[in-house]
């Protein structure tokens, strides 16, 4: 199960980016060395209906070409150099220029990473897209260690039309209504008082059979996707808090955060019980988890 997990989820975001050319095979590869549990990327299709792995919609930012992917075919893009755009910050020059670094297919990776999990972000608003997407997972059998998602609420909608067995992120209209629900259950917890809200807190149902009666009381349904992937906030909205998460919870949805590169924020979501966090920087989150689960002892005093 994608979500199964032993700790809170340690998820590169398009790889071990900070420090590599983004949503290449070397910054894949960094991220699996420092053991992380989810290597999140995005992908286009191209002209002649390859699904590359890619963030933006045209090139320009990362490599040494131009136009849109849509409007190029696979070998086009092969001929691009995608750590040309590279810069580590606090410096000038562009060292991974001309190192090797290539556009590369779902098909290409996916294979070379088989005990890594994968979470995808469908870009392209076409509406075939969702379907090829779909069989390409189901052809490379990978549907068990691949979640899916789309800032395109339509997208995410046409996936799940195609499969029943790879997991799916809430769309931003799921994400608003579930945001929307969660406050009249908040408003009735925040009655508590404070030592009981803190227990209530902590201690997480885990019977999936109680959760699809919370979710069918108050969603009407049991919910077609099982985490939303959400920043703390959006503009004058608030959507993470401690409480926010009890109520996923409580519905047997995880919360996993993005982008969160900060050692001091990493620690406040983890002490939130958050259930994944997406990071430019894996291994600085990784010594953070370390952490997390093993404070260091108290030193006696002298």
């Amino acid at each position: 199960m994608f979500l199964k997990n032993y700790r809170p989820l340690v998820m590169a975001h398009r790889g071990d980016s900070a420090n590599i050319p983004e949503n290449t095979v070397q910054s894949f590869e960094d991220a699996r060395k420092l053991k992380v549990d989810v290597i999140e990327t995005d992908v286009h299709i191209t002209k002649d209906n390859k699904f590359v792995l890619f963030h933006d919609k045209s090139v320009e930012r990362t490599t040494n070409g131009q136009g849109l992917i849509a409007d190029l075919t696979l070998a086009q893009l092969k001929q691009l150099d995608a750590g040309y755009q590279f810069q580590i910050p606090g410096e000038e020059d562009y060292p991974f220029r001309g190192k090797g670094f290539r556009i590369h297919t779902l098909e290409e990776i996916l294979p070379l990473f088989p005990e890594v999990r994968f979470n995808i972000d469908i870009k392209d608003k076409t509406p075939h897209v969702p379907r090829l997407l779909a069989e390409v997972l189901h052809d490379l059998k990978v549907e068990d260690r691949v979640m899916v998602g789309s800032f395109h609420q339509k997208q995410v909608k046409r996936f799940r039309k195609y499969t029943t067995t790879a997991p799916t992120s809430a769309g931003p209209l799921e994400v608003l209504r579930f945001w929307w629900k969660s406050k009249r259950w908040s408003r009735n917890h925040l009655k508590m008082n404070s030592e009981d809200l803190q227990e209530a807190l902590q201690t997480f149902p885990t019977d999936l059979q109680q959760h699809q009666k919370n979710m069918i009381a108050v969603f009407g349904r049991p919910l077609p996707y099982v985490a939303l992937q959400i920043p703390e906030g959006f503009y004058f909205l608030r959507l993470i808090t401690p409480i926010f998460i009890r109520f996923a919870h409580e519905m047997g949805i995880a919360i996993h955060v993005w982008t969160i590169n900060d050692p001091l924020e990493m620690q406040k979501f983890l002490e939130w019980h958050i259930d994944g966090i997406f990071t430019d920087t894996p291994a600085t989150l990784i010594k953070v988890v370390k952490k997390f689960q093993h404070p260091p002892e108290d030193k006696p005093s002298n």
